[in-house]
């Protein structure tokens, strides 16, 4: 089967499969965990709390399928990001945090979906002020996302935003910083005991640190990254002629810098498990960009490789 027959089909296709992975890898949580998830879940609700997880997850994918289209890079109405998301987010580990984890990836998604708007709409401050918005709150769900502030001047040179609407952008962030910190202090603290707080968790680690990783893990993990590195090489040994339209050329600089940033949150000590499902965020669009771009027999292989190493990483650990 060739891979324009499974990325053109319905987007109810997609949802299935999305579900399908979704539905699968909350069983294997449940029943059969890794070491590294037995962390005890700050929700007294484990059940309930895994649920709701696996409910945002499943709109964070729907979220990535209605993005990809919208930003240029694919020539055609293509569903792959969502069962990549899956496999990405929910695939590899399940955070024992989950729904904190999930709220985190959903605001991340949306946030891009709004910059990716303000894309298209050059002018446009009410997306790129809630984009900010989430952006920072994204902080106080997972705080190694703090790394993502960094992201902020880059949108700004990569959108080409205007002074007004990156003073927003700006204002945005801070916002859900403020707040918190505000109700510290009415609370009766120091208005500046969360930023401090925040500063000590990001140099502790946390539950559910990245730690004796299972082989099938980094054989997935591996045929990823061999996947992304050579669907770069090859679009700039061939590129697409789509790759002249600059309004695609800056959504795939945003989605690149985006993935960077994430992946740079495994730098800092206090990154658990949660980072695998925020990192799945731009990294299913740029894979999903890079199959759309390899020749398609290298893309059925690599998508249908993908595919079988999550469901042997389902029942091998």
């Amino acid at each position: 089967m060739q891979l324009n027959a499974i990325t053109r089909k319905s987007a109810l296709l997609a949802i299935i499969l999305l579900v399908a992975i979704l539905v699968a890898a909350a069983i294997r949580y449940a029943s059969a965990p890794f070491e590294m998830e037995l962390a005890d879940s700050p929700f007294p609700g484990r059940t309930i709390s895994l649920v709701l997880a696996m409910f945002l997850f499943l709109c964070c994918g729907i979220v990535e399928g209605k993005m990809f289209p919208r930003s240029g890079l694919s020539n055609s109405y293509c569903t792959l990001p969502m069962p990549l998301y899956g496999v990405l987010a929910c695939g590899l580990f399940v955070a024992p945090d989950a729904l904190a984890t999930a709220s985190a990836s959903f605001c991340f998604a949306m946030a891009l979906h709004l910059l990716l708007r303000s894309l298209h709409n050059a002018g446009e401050k009410d997306s790129v002020f809630f984009a900010s918005i989430l952006l920072g709150t994204m902080v106080l769900l997972s705080p190694p996302t703090i790394v993502l502030a960094a992201a902020l001047p880059l949108a700004i040179l990569v959108l080409a935003l205007s002074l007004r609407q990156a003073a927003l952008m700006v204002v945005g962030y801070l916002l859900p910083l403020l707040g918190a910190s505000y109700i510290v202090w009415y609370k009766g603290g120091e208005f500046f005991e969360f930023g401090q707080n925040l500063f000590t968790a990001l140099l502790s680690p946390q539950m559910g640190a990245i730690e004796s990783v299972p082989y099938l893990t980094i054989a997935l993990v591996s045929l990823i990254v061999a996947v992304l590195l050579w669907g770069a090489l090859y679009a700039m040994i061939r590129p697409d002629k789509m790759f002249m339209l600059s309004r695609v050329r800056r959504a795939l600089h945003l989605f690149l810098w985006m993935s960077l940033l994430s992946l740079a949150m495994l730098l800092i000590p206090a990154c658990n498990l949660s980072a695998c499902a925020i990192i799945a965020v731009p990294v299913a669009i740029m894979l999903s960009f890079v199959l759309g771009v390899l020749p398609n027999n290298h893309s059925t292989i690599a998508y249908w490789a993908i595919l079988a190493l999550f469901v042997a990483h389902l029942f091998v650990a």
